[in-house]
């Protein structure tokens, strides 16, 4: 290939890569399926390893680098990045825009609002077009450089297309569904969850590694530009950015009066909820630069603006129980039993403690009434006790010896503040076990609920995942609300279940800190799952996005007999082994978009997507022109209304499989 249809290939590779990073990290919109995404990454990687001269700083391979350090470095602010003045009452912000139109006479004042996202604040460089600094708030007027962590965030460019120096403002966040895993991962390592969002971020732009800051896959939003030419008003600065390829926070158009900044508060109230990120208020903004330059600022926030809080999704009710729950890997969870209380729209009856060392911080007691919070998609946890509320007679709380389930002594490993059952026969561990690996994010097996897994436990007709796959439907029929139709559709869904993917058992399996994502990382460097019976760790961590921890952790489960013994049984039964392909490049589907209507005859939802990206396609999740094909099966739902409207061919399972068939 000539060398300037070599450099053409880069540059477009890093732009899409770059588009799609954009739009996941940013937005929480998967532009293309992970194999899509994956086979890009390894494409652009290829090439710059045979063409090292063509390797850019701003290549998407170049974002996290090795370089460990004991402390940050401190910057100096140019403009000291102040606080905001912030208010929960509307009352207040009349007051404010009365100072503000006092202060400007008659001129007319527009305003903009916009989501304050609870995240971390800081200023993002650019100099000659590229990315060249990082910087926290700090103190406001110096902060810490943390430019090889902020290089990570992948919705950020590297380069833009500005030879003026800019310093951009905004927030560093992470999203509620990444926040959800993240704890997952830890309290599976029986390590102290994360309390929140914000306190993740935050403890996250400060570590030291940039490759463990990369792996927690932080976003940025801004809201601010301080540049050489500023554009005359906030909004078309906004604008700007955005053309940059920039993300900025939610906006409005500029607003004139009081009516119109309270409709947009009160209306984001609720739709934050829906976000996936968290929102815990409205920045309004005098919108002409020069107006906001003629107010200043005081000696700790600038005048011409103030944010609108939220009040924090608070109930008080009471606490009428601690139980304790037993984990798939061991670890027993205290979780409060409430009186039920409405909260956020939903009746709230159960909330986390998360460890018993909290019971203790919060110094919670059976019979105390407590203050409840809950924040976007977080489960609710309780955050205070009302000791003047404290019942006579009530007895400090003492965390169980015993496991709830098996009587088993419970154990604190070193460097855990979680208890844990060490047996791993424990049918509490064993049920989690078992709805964990037919759940529809491992080996998703259609009928079998958890009712269902209790009852196959009580009659001793399932043990361990692979006596699943030698069930009968004469076996079944006799079981509780089953008969004969819903045994055949279970050992059908069994079967059909043998065929999944290789991650997707991984996944099931339960192997600690090993979730969907990372299962998926595994199966593209394996041949087989047997391959990781004896996969050294050094070798292990070599796999992009597989840690250390991760890396024990893999080991460990493998290195059982048992463990081995349950593989060897699996694929005994029928159930695929084999590694996923490195590529699906040149796939029959190659490029094409489908969107997913409707119930197929022959393939479920998940089994569907995963033939179309196999191929080489990729699933979308709404219709628009760009999309090739509407898959639909029966009772299909509005994305037929809109494919026909937009002119998209609709398809049905027999022109799919003629598709799939490169006929």
């Amino acid at each position: 290939m000539a060398k300037k249809a070599i450099e053409k290939m880069a540059v477009e590779l890093r732009t899409q890569i770059a588009k799609y990073d954009r739009a996941y990290y940013g937005r929480g919109k998967s532009l293309v399926s992970d194999a899509e995404y994956d086979k890009l990454y390894r494409k652009l990687v290829e090439l710059e390893n045979e063409h090292p001269e063509l390797v850019a700083p701003d290549s998407p391979t170049q974002r996290v680098g090795n370089d460990l350090t004991r402390e940050f470095p401190k910057y100096r602010h140019a403009v000291p990045m102040m606080s905001i003045d912030n208010t929960y009452s509307f009352d207040e912000i009349e007051e404010w825009i009365a100072r503000i139109t006092k202060e400007l006479g008659d001129r007319k004042i527009e305003y903009t609002c916009e989501l304050k996202i609870d995240g971390v604040a800081a200023a993002v460089h650019y100099e000659n077009g590229r990315l060249a600094r990082g910087v926290t708030r700090g103190d406001g007027v110096t902060g810490d450089d943390i430019t090889s962590n902020v290089r990570t965030i992948r919705n950020l460019p590297l380069s833009i297309e500005a030879g003026e120096q800019l310093e951009v403002r905004g927030e560093i966040f992470m999203s509620f569904d990444l926040f959800r895993k993240l704890n997952e991962q830890l309290e599976e390592a029986g390590k102290k969850p994360m309390q929140n969002p914000r306190n993740t971020t935050a403890g996250t732009v400060k570590l030291q590694d940039p490759r463990e800051v990369a792996r927690r896959k932080l976003a940025y939003a801004a809201h601010f530009l301080l540049a050489e030419q500023h554009r005359e008003d906030h909004a078309k600065n906004l604008a700007f950015l955005e053309d940059l390829g920039i993300d900025t926070v939610e906006h409005s158009t500029p607003l004139r009066s009081l009516d119109e900044i309270r409709e947009f508060c009160t209306a984001w109230q609720d739709k934050r909820r829906g976000l996936p990120y968290p929102v815990d208020g409205i920045v309004i903004k005098v919108n002409s630069f020069a107006q906001q330059q003629e107010l200043g600022a005081t000696a700790k926030s600038p005048r011409w603006v103030i944010a609108y809080k939220y009040p924090p999704d608070r109930a008080t009710t009471k606490l009428n129980a601690i139980d304790a729950q037993v984990g798939r890997t061991g670890v027993v969870t205290p979780v409060a039993r409430l009186e039920p209380v409405s909260l956020a729209g939903t009746t709230i009856r159960n909330a986390t403690l998360h460890n018993y060392d909290e019971i203790e911080r919060l110094g919670a007691r059976e019979g105390d009434t407590v203050e409840i919070e809950k924040g976007g998609e977080i489960i609710p946890k309780v955050v205070s006790v009302k000791l003047e509320k404290r019942p006579k007679g009530s007895r400090a709380f003492v965390p169980p010896g015993k496991c709830p389930s098996c009587a088993s002594k419970l154990s604190r490993l070193e460097d855990e503040v979680a208890l844990r059952c060490l047996n791993t026969s424990c049918p509490a561990q064993v049920f989690a076990s078992l709805n964990h690996f037919v759940s529809r994010s491992a080996m998703n097996i259609d009928g079998l609920g958890p009712s269902l897994i209790q009852q196959l436990l009580d009659t001793g007709l399932v043990k361990t995942p692979a006596d699943l796959f030698a069930l009968t439907a004469d076996a079944l029929a006799p079981l509780e609300r089953m008969g004969e139709k819903s045994a055949q559709n279970i050992v059908s869904a069994l079967e059909s279940a043998k065929t999944n993917s290789v991650d997707r058992l991984i996944h099931g399996l339960g192997i600690r800190m090993i979730g969907a994502q990372a299962a998926k990382l595994l199966a593209q460097n394996i041949d087989d799952i047997e391959d990781l019976f004896d996969l050294p760790r050094e070798k292990l961590e070599q796999i992009d996005g597989i840690g250390p921890a991760m890396a024990q952790s893999i080991r460990l489960y493998f290195d059982s007999t048992q463990n081995r013994e349950l593989v060897n049984q699996l694929r005994d039964r029928g159930v695929n082994c084999r590694g996923l392909p490195k590529s699906a490049s040149g796939g029959t589907l190659d490029g094409k978009t489908f969107v997913l209507t409707g119930t197929l005859p022959k393939y479920t939802r998940d089994q569907a997507k995963a033939l179309i990206e196999s191929q080489g396609g990729k699933v979308s999740s709404s219709v628009s022109r760009k999309t090739d094909y509407v898959l639909a099966g029966s009772e299909p739902g509005s994305k037929l209304t809109k494919a026909q409207s937009l002119g998209v061919t609709v398809i049905d399972q027999t022109e799919f499989e003629t598709l799939l068939n490169g006929m």
